[in-house]
């Protein structure tokens, strides 16, 4: 089925649609006025789809959606799988906007289907900025010489993602790793060929994680890969794969040598609740300001921490997951004496020992 009509409402063609017995649903409308304030009030692609799912929701009852955007890989859902799927291929003014597919346990009727045509009509234009505001962060929070993601990414998805941890009781882990010996592969070969090397590293990482995990290179020959939902042990695991994948690698320098990388790694966990002796916390930070970290990782201690502990103090303790919710909402997270700067730290420090300890080395803080 095409559907064809003003330029400022997107093009839907049904990809595919399973049919079963017709049951008819209770009918059910949508005031387009009050959808479109509700769409149109956010740029956050996650809140537009949200929105769109819940009106859609209160036409034809879906148990289900799921949202693809395969230019950008962005991938959504909501709700759980169902037996019947209607499947649009959505675009506006001739530009891709993504596949939405809707599941219910019962067929969609043909009334159905020209309801939430017309529904996804309304929400071209929200949806094509939402989209476009995404791509722009993304490109914003992407290393343009390996593809991985850049610290941006890395304080935006790690914040997120310890706040889930304290939220939903989940580990969180981290790995910080460099290659060994990197400068004498740019004195010796040449930058182009350390670009190369960087470049093959970030495509082990991409292969050897997981899509939901977080794969970044801070700067120069580091790389940071943040694992949700990811124990110490995992990620041990996680991180021993990629040593020995690294050490199986071999690259061909201009001039003709064999350059066989290694590359030693830090690993950190935290928990859900996970909380640091004063002592603990105190030498840890000790060890960082001692170790060659970056100057902007331990400015970062500072005056975001102090406002951490400040809102901590304004929590009950343990902290009720509303409680932990509404402060995740507002971009904080309550110092409980770990956070996304002392987790990077605790990994910083098991790195320099394993380099300590003779490199190609995977190193556990405990």
């Amino acid at each position: 089925m095409n559907l064809t009509s003003h330029a400022d409402i997107p093009s839907l063609t049904l990809v595919s649609s399973v049919e079963s017995p017709l049951r008819q649903p209770t009918e059910s409308s949508v005031e387009p006025i009050e959808f479109l304030q509700a769409i149109s009030a956010s740029l956050e692609l996650e809140r537009v789809l949200n929105t769109l799912s819940r009106f859609l929701y209160d036409l034809v009852a879906h148990s289900g959606w799921e949202y693809h955007h395969s230019e950008s890989g962005v991938a959504r859902a909501g709700g759980k799988p169902d037996r019947h799927r209607l499947e649009y291929a959505l675009t506006l003014n001739d530009k891709t906007m993504g596949t939405l597919t809707l599941m219910r346990g019962r067929r969609f009727s043909d009334h159905d289907q020209q309801r939430i045509e017309s529904l996804l009509g309304l929400a071209g234009s929200a949806l094509s900025n939402a989209l476009q505001l995404h791509l722009t962060n993304q490109q914003l929070e992407r290393d343009p010489l390996t593809g991985l993601g850049n610290r941006r990414a890395l304080a935006a998805q790690g914040t997120q993602w310890l706040a889930d941890s304290f939220r939903y009781q989940q580990p969180v882990s981290m790995l910080v790793m460099d290659l060994d010996r990197f400068k004498t592969v740019n004195d010796n070969f040449g930058h182009p060929f350390g670009d190369h090397l960087l470049q093959t590293m970030a495509e082990v990482l991409r292969t050897l994680t997981r899509n939901a995990d977080l794969c970044v290179r801070l700067g120069g020959d580091e790389f940071v890969v943040l694992l949700p939902r990811t124990d110490l042990t995992e990620a041990t695991e996680c991180a021993e794969r990629i040593r020995r994948r690294v050490n199986q690698l071999t690259l061909t320098a201009p001039t003709g040598e064999v350059v066989q990388p290694s590359i030693s790694i830090g690993v950190a966990s935290c928990r859900a609740g996970m909380a640091m002796r004063q002592e603990q916390m105190a030498e840890i930070q000790d060890e960082a300001a001692n170790a060659p970290a970056h100057t902007d990782l331990k400015d970062a201690l500072g005056s975001a921490r102090q406002m951490r502990q400040i809102v901590a103090t304004l929590l009950p303790h343990p902290p009720t997951a509303e409680a932990l919710a509404a402060v995740a909402q507002a971009g904080i997270i309550p110092h409980y004496g770990l956070d996304l700067d002392l987790l990077y730290q605790r990994a910083d420090t098991a790195l320099y020992a394993a380099k300590r300890a003779g490199t190609n080395q995977v190193m556990q803080a405990h």
